[in-house]
């Protein structure tokens, strides 16, 4: 199970990196040294990868004893970038936080998902649609944008800024206003 997740969280860290690096484009060495030093995005997606692989680690003393250093990394970094991705997500490889800060994410994403500043991912936390998100491929979020209970966001979605999303939203599709409607691309 170990090394299936290892494997696993190696290969999608590939495709996070892959994926910041397209959108950086061409430039000097300088600029993608610093880029890459203070990109907060790939800083916490690097660390929710780590953190999957320190979770399954099959030797209890040393496994608690990197999950305490772990949880008190990350929580120095949540608090100072602003980004919480609760380790009980699931994020498909490709996964792109284009922004700094507000962002909480919890739920299930698929691969090459894009999330903008303030966003929030998580559960209603009451009645039948208490629970996480699940969010299928090619899904961007706009800026500022909340979606809320155990709903299902199809593949290749675009939810607009702002918007309130707490139905389902099928594949190719829209979302946008406060509560989000759905529009066919």
């Amino acid at each position: 199970m170990f090394v299936k997740i290892f494997k696993e969280e190696i290969k999608n860290s590939k495709i996070d990196l892959e994926v910041y690096i397209q959108k950086k484009g061409k430039c000097t060495f300088l600029y993608s040294l610093l880029y890459f030093l203070t990109c907060h995005g790939l800083h916490m997606v690097l660390l929710f990868r780590l953190g999957k692989i320190i979770y399954a680690i099959p030797v209890p003393v040393i496994s608690h004893i990197l999950k305490v250093a772990y949880r008190a990394i990350f929580f120095i970094f949540s608090t100072i970038y602003g980004i919480s991705l609760n380790p009980v997500s699931k994020i498909g490889p490709g996964f792109y936080i284009g922004h700094y800060g507000g962002i909480f994410i919890r739920g299930e994403f698929g691969a090459y998902c894009s999330i903008s500043q303030g966003v929030t991912f998580g559960s209603k936390g009451a009645g039948k649609s208490s629970g996480w998100p699940i969010v299928g491929n090619n899904v961007y979020v706009g800026a500022g944008a909340k979606v809320i209970g155990a709903i299902s966001i199809g593949s290749d979605v675009i939810i607009g800024a702002n918007a309130v999303v707490v139905k389902d939203i099928p594949e190719n599709s829209i979302a946008v206003g406060i509560p989000a409607k759905h529009y066919l691309k």
